[in-house]
């Protein structure tokens, strides 16, 4: 436990202290912010928007976030924090499933993935704020994705012979252009995910 876990030692009982408090606004302001941005985009959308939405003052939200550029920031690093351990479950229970119950929980999340659909779109620009935030996601995620497609190959998971770092750059290619098409025109992410990952990486028979 952190200090910041612990409530104050004057606060009554079953009461939250002030850094709760603040954790829980700025979660609000993040919720927020997430589904304006994804109607939006981050252009689109403002913090003047996001205020008015939760009933507060523009100073207020600034007070938590002074700028868009780091509540922007704030909601990407919450989605990139989302699922902390994709690797521990990826080499426990195998690449391909691990993909497909990431894409199956974000069936439940549409705004969040529609948002970060948009604003990575508006990201490609090279003056975005974002620009380099996208840059080191992709090299990021690509790096980790080649490692674990690599260790099924070696466990027998996967039987492709191609390069897993190209594996792995299609694999993200596609899944963002089926993402896409979900939010689109409703066309199952699963089994599209299903069918690009068994043509590219050709899964062992599990039984």
């Amino acid at each position: 436990m952190t200090r910041y876990d612990r409530p104050m030692t004057d606060a009554p009982p079953n009461r939250p202290g002030p850094y709760a408090k603040t954790r829980e606004r700025r979660s609000e302001i993040i919720a927020t912010a997430t589904a304006v941005f994804g109607a939006h985009g981050y252009r689109g959308g403002s913090l003047r928007q996001i205020a008015k939405q939760l009933d507060l003052s523009l100073t207020t939200v600034m007070h938590h976030f002074p700028t868009k550029v780091a509540l922007l920031a704030a909601v990407l690093e919450q989605e990139d924090a989302a699922d902390p351990d994709f690797d521990v479950r990826s080499r426990r229970d195998g690449f391909v499933p691990s993909v497909l119950g990431i894409v199956r929980r974000n069936l439940d999340r549409r705004e969040l993935v529609r948002m970060f659909s948009i604003v990575s779109a508006e990201a490609t620009y090279p003056g975005h704020e974002a620009h380099e935030w996208l840059r080191r996601r992709y090299a990021t995620v690509v790096a980790t994705y080649a490692e674990l497609i690599a260790h099924d190959v070696a466990a027998g998971r996967l039987r492709t012979g191609d390069d897993p770092e190209r594996l792995a750059g299609l694999v993200v290619m596609g899944w963002e252009g089926i993402q896409i098409r979900w939010l689109a025109d409703g066309t199952d992410p699963e089994a599209a995910m299903q069918t690009l990952m068994a043509a590219l990486l050709d899964p062992a028979d599990p039984s």
